[in-house]
Order: structure tokens, then C-alpha cells, then sequence
């Protein structure tokens, strides 16, 4: 059984008032963290824009459209996703020559671009002369982490939603109401993004702590071990060598954002706790320039990684940037904080 939704309630009911005057602008641009409700979100418009018996907020599930939606098998919804690494040219003009028949049954067509990133640039110029004139009653939703990963001329063609995330509070509610394990590390880790929080199952978990410690270690060392967990951590083909690359980028990150937290006054409760020590080592080294400077490195990396650029080159070089902005730091014991006597 599907989870209730959870969240974003302001922003539904703004697309239900847009729907309901005929005003839903023809392309949507969902932003937002993995898992913190972009694809859920664009289910539901699907949903309730095409229900036969929809009452209020919420579709009614149960009808034919609902049914075919949920399992992604309506005629009228498109769902567009990469092939391999990217979403190429051909695709985008297979969905927009598709758009050129008429509807089956559907009230309103939809076309879903996820994540929207991965659309190689001839395909966002390929998609640009339909989002200028698009067909009637056919809306596009393009999901992303953020519109800096797309085309500005694609960005511009679109209505921008951005998708906060959850409250603590609020997740741990949904989550222990489902009889959800470990409900306190859950929302810590998923950051306010409820399909992060169900994913992160034990296994996961753990996993996560392994990889952490791994790359905790190699950071401490020299350049070789930075260099061994590198090609560790890509190793395999395609997809597989860019999860790699990703998920260090993705720890990286946020410890980068708990070593901002540290600089918090009231404090604010970190993603990382368990190592606290380490992070207000960091902290001592890099606060804030050195912070800065990490960030743009960590953005650098994810535009190569979405171009395609090999990631064993990508993560060598970001883990050799951060390791050289710690200095002294990335060997600190994790329980002695290291601190300079000026920031760098």
C-alpha cells in the first residue's frame, strides 16, 4: 500500500487552483532533494487532473485513470528517463512526435522528465520548440535537483516549484505511524525527504557506515589511499562507477553542510552526529573560507559527473581538493578537536 502523502500541502493546493481555473501552466519544474516528494508529487497532479471521481485534495485512487496512472501504464502519461547515463535527442522527438496524435482518454496529457538533468543538450533543444508552443492541454513536468543543472531556455519556459523539506517532527510522526524502525536515524539522515527516509532500510544503513568510514579513512591518509578508495568506489560499468562517484559526492556534502551547522547559533542538530568530533575539526580548518571553497569544489564535481567526465577522474580529483583544504585536520583523532587561531 502506497504511504500517504506527506508534505507540500500549500503547493497542491495552488496546482489544484490552478487546475480547477484552467490556468495550470504547460510546464512544470519540480526542484528539490532526492526523495523529498518531486515524483510523488507529479503522480498526484497526474492523478487528480485525469480522475472521474476526484473529491477535494486528493484523487480517488480507485478509478480507471487513477489505476493506470499508479502503474505507469496510462497512454497519455509519458514518462521520459535516461537510457543508460543520459537522455539522448531520439527520445525527446519519439515523445514530442507521440504528442502529435490524439489523446485516448485523458482530460489532461502529461509528460514527466526525471530527473531533467540527464538530458544531453541537443535533447533540451529538441524539447525547447514545444515547450514555445505546446500542444493543447498537454503539460510537461520536469523534475531536477536544481534548475542550474538544465538549459537557461529551458529554465525560463518553466514555472518554477521548489520543494522544501518535511520537519522533523512531522517525518517522525508519518514514519513511526507505519511502524517504521529506527525512526530517530531515519530522519536525521533523509533531511526532511520522506522517500529517503522509507528507503534507508538496515542494509542500507550499514552500508552507508561502511562507505563513511572508508572514505573518513582515506582522507586521513595520503594520496594513495585517496587514490585506492577512488577507483574502489567506481569501480564496475556505467551506472554503476557513476552510483559510486555519487554517493561520495552525497556524504561529502552533507558533512560539508554539518560543519556549516557547527557555525549555527542557536545550535542545530547534525545529519552526522555519530561524528561530531571529526566534524568540529574540520570546522576549526576550514570555517569559512575553507568551507566555501569545499562547496565549489563539491559543485564542480557534480556538473563534471552530469557531463559525462569519467568519475574515477572526478573523485580523485575532489577527494585530493578537500584533503588539501583539511591540511592538518583530515588526520585529526576524531575525538580531539583540531581548531585554527584564524580562519582560513
Amino acid at each position: 500500500m502506497t504511504p500517504p502523502f506527506l508534505g507540500h500541502s500549500t503547493l497542491r493546493h495552488a496546482l489544484l487552483g490552478a487546475l480547477t481555473e484552467g490556468r495550470l501552466h504547460h510546464a512544470l519544474l519540480f526542484e528539490g532533494s532526492e526523495g523529498v516528494g518531486r515524483t510523488t508529487l507529479a503522480r498526484w497532479l497526474m492523478a487528480r487532473a485525469n480522475c472521474a471521481a476526484a473529491s477535494g485534495l486528493e484523487p480517488c485512487g480507485v478509478c480507471s485513470a487513477c489505476r493506470r496512472i499508479e502503474a505507469g501504464t496510462h497512454p497519455d502519461m509519458h514518462l521520459v528517463t535516461p537510457e543508460g547515463s543520459s537522455i539522448q535527442v531520439a527520445r525527446i522527438r519519439e515523445v514530442v512526435r507521440a504528442l502529435g496524435y490524439h489523446r485516448h482518454d485523458a482530460t489532461h496529457r502529461f509528460v514527466v522528465i526525471e530527473p531533467a538533468e540527464a538530458m544531453a543538450a541537443p535533447a533540451s533543444n529538441a524539447l525547447l520548440k514545444t515547450l514555445e508552443e505546446p500542444p493543447p492541454d498537454t503539460h510537461f513536468i520536469l523534475i531536477a535537483r536544481h534548475a542550474s543543472g538544465l538549459l537557461p531556455t529551458i529554465v525560463s519556459r518553466c514555472q518554477r516549484h521548489r520543494l522544501a523539506p518535511v520537519d522533523d517532527d512531522t517525518l517522525a510522526a508519518w514514519l513511526t505511524a507505519q511502524g517504521i524502525d529506527d525512526v530517530t536515524r531515519r530522519v536525521r539522515a533523509a533531511e526532511g525527504a520522506p522517500g529517503r527516509a522509507l528507503a534507508l532500510s538496515a542494509e542500507v544503513l550499514a552500508d552507508t557506515d561502511a562507505v563513511r568510514d572508508r572514505l573518513l579513512a582515506a582522507l586521513s591518509g595520503d594520496l594513495s589511499s585517496i587514490f585506492d578508495l577512488a577507483e574502489q568506489l567506481t569501480e564496475g560499468k556505467g551506472a554503476e562507477r557513476r552510483a559510486g562517484g555519487a554517493r561520495a559526492l552525497d556524504l561529502l556534502e552533507e558533512w560539508m553542510a554539518d560543519v556549516v551547522r557547527l557555525a549555527a547559533s542557536p545550535p542545530i542538530a547534525l545529519r552526522h552526529e555519530a561524528i561530531r568530533p571529526r566534524l568540529e575539526a574540520w570546522h576549526g580548518a576550514l570555517w569559512p573560507r575553507g568551507v566555501e571553497r569545499c562547496v565549489a569544489s563539491l559543485a564542480d564535481a557534480r556538473a563534471a559527473l552530469a557531463a559525462n567526465v569519467a568519475p574515477r577522474t572526478v573523485l580523485d580529483a575532489l577527494l585530493t581538493a578537500v584533503a588539501t583544504e583539511l591540511g592538518n585536520a583530515r588526520s585529526a583523532p576524531s575525538s580531539a578537536p583540531v581548531t585554527r587561531s584564524e580562519p582560513t
